[in-house]
């Protein structure tokens, strides 16, 4: 099957003997699922855990703990496993990622107390950080040429996954009045995945290349020391702050400032996420055509434009308008970003994506809490300064990026990926 890349492009591995190699659509099905499952295990906490409080007899502290625990699982481990799949290859470790955050987030639903529900997703965290930067160092080495758009199909994978956690969680409140069904269900499409991965398996020769001797400390330290490299991690700091915020308190802002009913609200979010569904693939795509550090500081300044216009519009159909505008075009900055860190790091995609994802993550992390804190002076106040000021500081981050690729000429032929 047609891949898209030419025999310079490939590397030069060979399936295993008699084994077919799986074409780029299964290849990138199997991912994209893969980042589906890990979304849908993340946000089906968020939607139980109002029923879980009574249930298990948390507190207000072991609920915030009990949120939090995933992130800790993944800031523990998502630049280790980055560097490992540089050094062993990219399909054991992507496995052992779902396998490790599927059963965990499973064996929550047995969960007696606080203790062991928090030690379950810890560890489910830990599987989380395991796949997130392997899974796209893996995408973006086997579409090379494409993988801007590769990679922003991939990531519509999570807002698929995240809306099915939300619904499974809400239908289990609905149907069973109880929270531990949807942590049985939540993970199911993990078998889905692990199957799909040794079906795929043959495909990972195109998503694994040699770069010599690697040393975990030495090779994240030479990459960072780059310039080009240090401010693509600062850029992910400082993108993904602000827009975590945003759609934290999305339906917050709609239904506390704006008057909007709370179902309606959720409604409308899930229409942002189908906008930036959208905005990843097609701006994503058009990334491997433009410099994509030019797209950055151009989609950086657009979304802080339209933010603005977003929080200072009086009409809740005018918002509503832009809100949409702003899932489409600041998505892609996600799939872009990390396209770019993919080309600027020697070969070395995972530890390259493991740092970002590290800064992302710490960044998921902070963004919500120093929220909450500004929410004493009004949701309006905490939710526009948490997103405006920094969205600013993305716009001068971003004229610092640097892209190291040539621009490809547009081609006549569609390769396989184009027609995702």
């Amino acid at each position: 099957m047609e891949t898209g890349l030419s025999a310079a492009e490939t590397p030069q591995r060979k399936p295993a003997s008699g084994r077919r190699r799986a074409g780029p659509m299964v290849f990138l099905l199997v991912m994209a699922l893969g980042y589906a499952v890990y979304a849908a295990d993340r946000t089906v906490l968020q939607s139980v855990i109002t029923a879980m409080k009574p249930g298990l007899g948390l507190t207000d502290v072991q609920k915030g703990l009990l949120l939090s625990a995933q992130y800790m699982g993944v800031l523990a481990v998502v630049l280790f496993a980055g560097h490992l799949s540089d050094r062993f290859g990219k399909w054991r470790i992507i496995l052992i990622g779902v396998v490790v955050f599927s059963v965990f987030t499973w064996l929550i639903g047995f969960a007696a107390d606080f203790t062991q529900a928090f030690a379950f997703r810890v560890v489910s965290g830990v599987g989380e950080g395991i796949f997130w930067p392997v899974a796209m160092s893996a995408v973006a080495n086997y579409f090379r040429e494409n993988k801007g758009l590769a990679l922003g199909a991939f990531y519509v994978g999570f807002d698929a996954g995240g809306a099915g956690g939300s619904t499974i969680g809400g239908l289990s409140l609905s149907l069973t009045s109880g929270w531990r069904t949807a942590f049985f269900v939540a993970p199911l499409l993990g078998i889905a995945v692990v199957a799909g991965l040794f079906v795929a398996r043959s495909a990972f020769s195109a998503a694994d290349t040699k770069v010599g001797t690697l040393a975990l400390g030495r090779d994240a330290l030479a990459l960072v020391k780059r310039k080009e490299v240090l401010f693509i991690m600062l850029f992910a700091f400082m993108a993904t702050y602000p827009i975590a915020v945003w759609q934290s308190y999305l339906t917050t802002y709609w239904n506390s400032v704006k008057g909007v009913d709370k179902a309606i609200a959720a409604y409308g979010y899930a229409a942002v996420l189908v906008s930036g569904a959208f905005g990843k693939v097609i701006l994503g795509r058009a990334s491997d055509t433009w410099r994509r550090d030019r797209m950055l500081v151009a989609i950086s300044a657009v979304s802080a434009s339209l933010f603005a216009l977003f929080f200072y519009t009086s009409s809740v159909y005018v918002g509503f308008a832009l809100a949409l505008a702003v899932g489409f075009v600041s998505s892609a900055l996600f799939p872009i970003m990390q396209a770019l860190a993919s080309d600027s790091c020697d070969g070395k995609t995972g530890t390259a994506l493991g740092l970002t994802t590290t800064f992302q993550s710490v960044a998921t992390v902070l963004s919500p809490a120093i929220t909450s804190m500004f929410f004493s002076q009004g949701a309006w106040k905490a939710i526009t300064l948490n997103v405006l000021v920094p969205m600013i500081l993305v716009i001068l981050v971003a004229l610092f990026l640097k892209d190291s690729k040539k621009v490809k000429k547009p081609q006549r032929e569609t390769s396989a990926i184009s027609s995702v």
